[in-house]
């Protein structure tokens, strides 16, 4: 279990910041791990993209990080929003080969559940988000949360790709969440259930070219098809699992 700060109960919640009891706070929804479960109930994480390092664990990593109040507040957006990740993809759009449309989810909530996700990476001590680190963003998204303000598609913009292999879906395919940069802007990557997540952290706006394609309280969620070919710090991490995980994993 991943409790790396050893909070006591009676601590601050880290989003509200009021003392109160701590819950175990699942940094990435438990939902996400299921495809990752083998037959003793343990999941494989990929924990160093760098290295291609990996370990077994029995459960989903938590900290003891929210109050139950707040931990009510992002369970509420995750159900408003886990049909995305854990349905059948929607067909591709008519006259598309990559775009796939999902009708009926709000852009509010969605936002905020990915926005919380993104907060908890940062806020946490657990290892596995080391790379997540938003500065004065951390308290500008914490705020955006507890008054559940998701902005306009420039605040924090993000893209999501479905990612495949050789045409087939990959699920069971999540990775450490890291960031690199376009044009100079900060861009976190979250790899989880065989999405890929972008999310722009920065004060200036991505590209006309991103912002195109970008989440839009204007317009139904948009999720495109992605080949693992086509994003190199999966691929490259992919092949140094591949290398690593023979002696590991047995």
């Amino acid at each position: 279990m991943a409790d790396n700060r050893k909070r006591s109960p009676a601590e601050k919640c880290a989003l509200c910041l009021q003392a109160a009891r701590l819950c175990k706070s699942h940094i990435i929804p438990e939902f996400c791990f299921a495809p990752f479960y083998d037959d003793n109930h343990r999941i494989i994480e990929i924990s160093d993209v760098e290295k291609g390092k990996v370990r077994r664990r029995q459960k989903g990593m938590w900290e003891r990080l929210l109050c139950a109040k707040c931990e009510a507040l992002l369970n509420r957006w995750e159900r408003l929003s886990r049909r995305v990740f854990t349905d059948s993809l929607p067909p591709h759009e008519a006259g598309t080969k990559r775009v796939r449309v999902f009708q009926n989810v709000d852009y509010t909530p969605f936002k905020l559940f990915m926005l919380s996700i993104l907060w908890r990476a940062s806020a946490t001590t657990h290892s596995f988000f080391k790379h997540v680190s938003l500065g004065p963003h951390h308290e500008v998204i914490r705020h955006m949360i507890l008054n559940g303000d998701a902005g306009e598609a420039q605040d924090y913009p993000m893209m999501i790709f479905a990612l495949h292999f050789q045409g087939q879906r990959m699920p069971d395919l999540m990775f450490e969440p890291t960031y690199m940069r376009v044009e100079g802007l900060k861009c976190y990557r979250f790899v989880f259930t065989g999405f890929v997540v972008m999310i722009y952290v920065s004060g200036q706006v991505p590209s006309p070219g991103f912002m195109r394609w970008a989440l839009d309280p204007q317009k139904p969620l948009r999720i495109y098809d992605g080949e693992l070919s086509e994003f190199r710090f999966v691929r490259d991490a992919w092949n140094r699992v591949a290398e690593t995980t023979k002696d590991v994993l047995i």
